[in-house]
Parts: C-alpha cells; structure tokens; sequence
C-alpha cells in the first residue's frame, strides 16, 4: 500500500457552518514525485509530518520548502507540491466564515499563497507536536476539535455567518446577477461587495465566476454526464465560454482535468 488517507465530516450544525472537513493522508509512492493543487475555494491550515515537501508558486514563481504548519489560503491558481520522500500531511478545511472566526483574518487577506502556521496563530506549532504524537486519526480529530471549541466565539458573528451561508448556497447557474445577489441577503450593491471581499475573499463578480467553475470542478467527479451538458448545467452556454472559463482557474481544458482524474477532486498528481 503507497497512500492511506483518512477524513472527518462535522456532524454538530455550528460546526458544519465554517468547518468543511478534518483530513489526513499518508503517500509513500516515491514515484509520483509531483503534485499540482488546483483551486477549491477553501482555505486549510495543514500539519506538514513528511519527510521533505517544497512548494511552488507558478504565478508568482516562488519556490519554498514547507514548515511544520502551513496555511494554504484562497487560490485561484494552481499552486505545486514537489517531495522526496514520505508525503504526510494532516488538515483542517476552512471555508472563509472559519478563516475569520478562528484567526480573525479576513478571506482576501489569505489567498493565492502558502503562510507559515507560526504567523497564523502561535498556538498552532504546540498543537502540531501534540497531533504529532497521536497515530489514531479519531484522537487527532478529538484534539482539533477541542482545540477549534475553545477558540471560537461564533456569539459575535451570527449575522454575518447567515449572509454567507445564503450567499454559498445560491444558485449560481440561473442568470444571478450582483442586484439579486443584494436583495437576496438585504444589503446595497455597495455594502455586498465590501462584504464579499471581506468574508469570501473576491468580488462579487469573481464569487459569482468561482462558484460556477467549483461546480463544474465537482461535476466532472461525481456526475456521469457529458462536458456539454456539465456547462449548461452550471450556466456556461457555450462550450467556448465553459472552456475558456475553466482553464482561467487551472490551466487545463475541463477534457484534460477529466483525463488526468485522480479520484480526488482539484488535485492530480504527476
């Protein structure tokens, strides 16, 4: 067996409101030596345990090898992961209502990079040593998730938590403009796109554009349908605009990312 990888899913509804999932895996595969992550609209604060992991930037052409504990923002480019050696890595996925509630940092703070854990949040190295001395994945989910309890103070949120809320889980393929957009969650155009830079990292326009490609992204996983009918579905109505959509996001023709599938939806490894 080259790779294991485990993952937990919230189940308290608090919870399930900033936190996506807790995951881990484990690759000895020595020849797959490259591993190019493409955008998924979520933020991830990663415990590095492997032997030797470097990252590189494409867009910005920085290269730098991986700390203990990272935090991997908001991308809307690929980024790469270059090993030798064991890859293990441990991780606590975010969406931008997480981001804010348990680092006080805003989204479009975090994005298109790689930050290293000890300027996050200083507790996160003792954190990483005590997850480090735990192999049961159930126990280091318990200590995440005892960890994540004690810092969070969703009190003082709760209105903007709901807006986002509403905003993620809008139907993006139906011609929603940014006026329906502000009427939906009872703000001026003006007040959503503060807002949105804020709490999700883009503005509205380029919400409403990732939103639609992290569909398409989903879709060429877990739909068995054709590329046509994975567009339309997503509100691209012509396969030009679709293409030209996707690639903007990952570099790769929605044929070549469904021919390059590795299971693991946004990462294909080389």
């Amino acid at each position: 067996m080259t790779q294991t990888s485990d993952i937990f899913f919230p189940t308290d509804e608090i919870e399930k409101t900033f936190l996506n999932c807790i995951w881990r895996i484990t690759d000895f595969d020595s020849n797959k030596r490259k591993e190019i992550i493409l955008p998924k609209g979520t933020v991830e604060i990663i415990f590095n345990f492997s032997d030797n992991i470097s990252y590189f930037n494409p867009s910005s052409q920085v290269k730098k090898k991986l700390p203990l504990v990272f935090m991997n923002g908001i991308n809307f480019k690929p980024f790469e992961l270059y090993k030798t050696g064991r890859q293990a890595f441990l991780g606590i996925q975010l969406n931008g209502i997480g981001l804010r509630l348990l680092f006080n940092i805003s989204a479009h703070e975090a994005k298109n990079n790689i930050y290293d854990g000890k300027n996050v949040c200083v507790h996160l190295h003792s954190l990483a040593e005590q997850l480090y001395a735990e192999q049961s994945f159930s126990q280091q989910v318990a200590m995440i998730l005892t960890w994540i309890r004690k810092k969070m103070p969703l009190s003082n949120h709760q209105f903007p938590i709901q807006r986002v809320q509403k905003l993620l889980h809008l139907n993006f393929a139906h011609d929603l403009t940014v006026k329906k957009m502000s009427h939906e969650i009872c703000l001026s155009d003006r007040q959503l796109r503060r807002f949105s830079h804020e709490w999700l990292g883009m503005n509205t326009e380029a919400f409403m554009l990732y939103q639609k490609y992290l569909r398409c992204l989903h879709s060429l996983h877990h739909a068995n349908q054709t590329l046509t009918t994975i567009g339309l579905e997503a509100g691209y109505y012509d396969q030009s605009h679709f293409i030209r959509e996707f690639k903007s996001f990952t570099n790769l023709t929605p044929k070549q990312y469904k021919e390059a599938n590795t299971g693991l939806p946004g990462h294909i490894f080389v």
